[in-house]
C-alpha cells in the first residue's frame, strides 16, 4: 500500500478523496505531530517523535517508526539503531546536523511492532509536508517498512544500495540500521551503502 505523495480524507459519504494540502513551516508540522490523536497509537505513546535536522538538507532519512529510546525523549533515532547511523553518515562525511531524519510513523506502535495501514495512512500527510519543504536532492529509504510504504517495494536484500526515480523524487534504498544490531554482517554493507548515497548525491549536484 503506497501512501505518499498525496493522502486520503474521508468526506460526508464516507468515501475517500484525494487531498492535498500546501505544506506549513517544519515548526508547525512538529508541533502537530507533537499534539496528534488521530490514530490508537496516541494512547500508549509517551512523546510523539517528528522529524528532525537540517530545514536545506539534501538528504532526508525516513525509516520506519520511534522505538523505546525515541519514544522516551521524542526525537528520531538516539537510541543504538541512532548511533550506527550516526558512525555510518560520518564514515562517509556527513554529520547527523546537515541530513534530515524522520520515520513514516511519528509514534511509537506497541512493542515495537510494524505499524499498521491506519496508523501509515494517519501520518502520511507529516510525511509529504516535510519532503514539499525541505525539497530534499534524495531521499534514504531505511529498511522495508519505508521501501514499501512509500515505492511498494519488498526484499530490501536485493534492492539496497539502488536508486529508484519516481514522481520528480530520487530515492536511495538501503537496510534500516537496526538490522546491523541484529546481523553484524550488515553493519559494512549499510555503511557502503552509505557511502553510495553520497556519491549519488555528489552526481546530482554536478548535474545542476
Amino acid at each position: 500500500m503506497v501512501l505518499f505523495n498525496q493522502f486520503c480524507k474521508i468526506n460526508q459519504e464516507g468515501l475517500e478523496t484525494i487531498v492535498m494540502k500546501k505544506p506549513s513551516s517544519l515548526e508547525m508540522i512538529q508541533q502537530s505531530v507533537k499534539t496528534c490523536k488521530k490514530c490508537d497509537l496516541c494512547n500508549t505513546r509517551n512523546n510523539a517523535v517528528p522529524g528532525i535536522g537540517d530545514e536545506n538538507a539534501d538528504v532526508v532519512f525516513i525509516g520506519e517508526a520511534p522505538g523505546k529510546n525515541e519514544d522516551i525523549h521524542g526525537e528520531p533515532f538516539i537510541g543504538t539503531a541512532g548511533k550506527r547511523l550516526d558512525d555510518a553518515l560520518e564514515n562517509a562525511g556527513l554529520t547527523r546536523s546537515s541530513v534530515y531524519i524522520t520515520n513514516i510513523v511519528k509514534c511509537r506502535p506497541p512493542n515495537n511492532r510494524v505499524p499498521n495501514d491506519t496508523e501509515k495512512l494517519m501520518c502520511s500527510n507529516y510525511l509529504e509536508e516535510e519532503l514539499q519543504i525541505i525539497n530534499p536532492k534524495i531521499i534514504c529509504l531505511l529498511g522495508n517498512t519505508s521501501f514499501y510504504s512509500i515505492l511498494g517495494g519488498k526484499e530490501i536484500s536485493k534492492n539496497h544500495g539502488q536508486i529508484v526515480y519516481k514522481n520528480n523524487r530520487v530515492y536511495f534504498i538501503s537496510f534500516h540500521p537496526a538490522a546491523t544490531i541484529y546481523n553484524q554482517k550488515l553493519l559494512d554493507v549499510f555503511k557502503n551503502d552509505i557511502k553510495k548515497l553520497v556519491n549519488e548525491l555528489q552526481k546530482i549536484k554536478n548535474k545542476n
